[in-house]
């Protein structure tokens, strides 16, 4: 009867060690490959909230509502990531009565990239301006926008514009 060998040998150990190490550096460099900087071309830097308020305002309604503004392209694959936080950010300005706009945007000097969200308040100043999430499928945690808008509702103002950012997004 023929014993069977359970030792593994160096050989071994070496070819399994070398397959799982150029399998972890090829996920690492398709997934880095698929991420893009949420100011990707740096149209955010040296922004103040003001100046984006300003560039807002086109998009809100002369009222005295907070405003959701969701920014999205028809052609961003990217957007089906989002539409979880959006829901989410709808159903919560629904119950707290803000104006919710969706803006199909095709160009614009301050909007890097889609999908992204601005919350503003009844005086139409920035309180948000960045993505829902960030990560490959922007679904880590339950996003920014998310908390800054729970934030804002129990009080606290940030006037927050996120410029570091990694994830799913489209260049507008």
């Amino acid at each position: 009867m023929h014993v069977l060998n359970n030792k593994i040998t160096k050989t071994q150990f070496s070819i399994v060690f070398i397959w799982l190490c150029i399998t972890v550096a090829g996920f690492a460099y398709f997934i880095d490959s698929r991420l893009v900087s949420f100011n990707v071309d740096n149209k955010l830097s040296g922004l103040a909230h003001q100046q984006l308020a300003s560039s807002l305002k086109q998009y809100i309604e002369p009222t005295a509502n907070n405003t959701v503004l969701h920014f999205y392209q028809t052609d961003c694959e990217c957007q089906q990531y989002s539409e979880g936080h959006i829901q989410d950010i709808n159903n919560i300005a629904n119950d707290n009565n803000f104006s919710i706009k969706n803006i199909d945007i095709k160009d614009h000097l301050l909007v890097p990239v889609t999908p992204s969200v601005a919350i503003l308040n009844n005086l139409g100043e920035v309180v948000y301006f960045g993505p829902y999430g960030e990560g490959l499928a922007c679904s880590q945690t339950s996003g920014y926008a998310q908390t800054i808008l729970n934030n804002f509702l129990n009080g606290y103002s940030a006037n927050l514009i996120i410029k570091e950012a990694k994830g799913c997004y489209c260049k507008v």
